[in-house]
């Protein structure tokens, strides 16, 4: 059976699963731990807010991994038994949120839609709807081709599917009537980070005149902000996309050759139609109001943290 240790860790390093997956088993992991009877009620806070804030700060693109475990440890003055609970409610409430996407969803998403990559919300809420979804058209998502796994699950509720690459997006997109995708964070301005090729893929579908629904649980909303217009903030700006090693994209590439792996991009509010979450569609000031709650909530768990 694999330690907290190594569950922990598994979070941090995973690149097969979209951020979906990763907060309910970050949460799971932190319940089980205020769960641990074997060590003493102090000394699992001390715990919890020392592995809350590693994984916080594992994942930058993943604003829901940063937002759920500072909202459980939120409560800690309340006493292990009030993490354990805010844990159970944050699993029950995220369990149901595709649905509640679905009926916001409902009425925008019909026909043939393109979608990107893999996402575990884009997913659930295609398949709620399938009744009225006539194709999909699935970008592949390189270098680790996920948008294959998300033509499989697809097809396997019987949803016709079509599976391009990603460079194709153009080339498909007169025969969509909708984009949507999901995020990995929704930005305190509206700004989305999502998987590599989303930003191309609105480009696109703006130029064409397609709208572009990115579905997301309020848990993704982050209180990072994307600095467009100013130079001083590349590296800051490029820290949000998690770059990892270049054998992904060539293995064993000439020396003289530079490659980048960047695993997700930023795509500016402007190009998105709507942001539609659990709590409806919501505009920039709803999203603001969110990010304010988490971004306190994050630093008080910086704050624990450092004690």
């Amino acid at each position: 059976m694999e330690t907290l240790e190594q569950r922990i860790q598994e979070v941090c390093e995973d690149r097969e699963h979209g951020s979906r997956w990763l907060v309910k088993e970050a949460v799971t992991i932190l319940r089980d731990l205020a769960q641990t009877i074997e060590i003493a009620p102090d000394e699992r806070i001390t715990k919890l807010i020392t592995n809350a804030y590693h994984i916080a700060q594992a994942r930058p693109a993943m604003g829901a991994l940063a937002s759920a475990v500072s909202q459980i440890i939120s409560v800690y003055e309340d006493g292990i038994e009030a993490i354990t609970q805010a844990a159970e409610q944050l699993l029950s409430d995220y369990a149901s949120a595709p649905q509640r996407i679905a009926e916001y969803a409902q009425p925008l998403l019909t026909g043939h839609i393109m979608t990107c990559s893999i996402s575990g919300t884009v997913l659930e809420v295609l398949l709620q709807l399938k009744a009225q979804i006539k194709h999909v058209t699935v970008l592949e998502g390189r270098p680790r081709y996920e948008g294959r796994a998300m033509a499989q699950e697809l097809q396997k509720q019987g949803i016709p599917v079509t599976l391009v690459t990603d460079a194709q997006a153009d080339i498909f997109l007169p025969q969509c009537q909708s984009v949507v995708v999901g995020a990995d964070s929704i930005l305190i301005n509206s700004d989305v980070l999502n998987k590599a090729g989303t930003a191309l893929l609105a480009w696109a579908a703006q130029g064409r005149g397609i709208k572009l629904h990115v579905l997301s649980e309020t848990l993704k909303i982050s209180s990072q902000r994307w600095y467009e217009h100013d130079p001083t903030r590349l590296a800051g700006n490029l820290a949000l996309l998690e770059e990892k090693e270049p054998g992904e994209v060539w293995d064993a590439a000439p020396s003289a050759i530079e490659i980048r792996n960047f695993y997700f991009d930023h795509t500016p509010h402007r190009l998105i139609t709507n942001i539609i979450t659990e709590q409806g569609i919501l505009d920039r000031r709803n999203v603001r109001d969110i990010a304010v709650t988490t971004r306190a909530n994050k630093r008080l768990l910086a704050r624990l943290n450092k004690m």
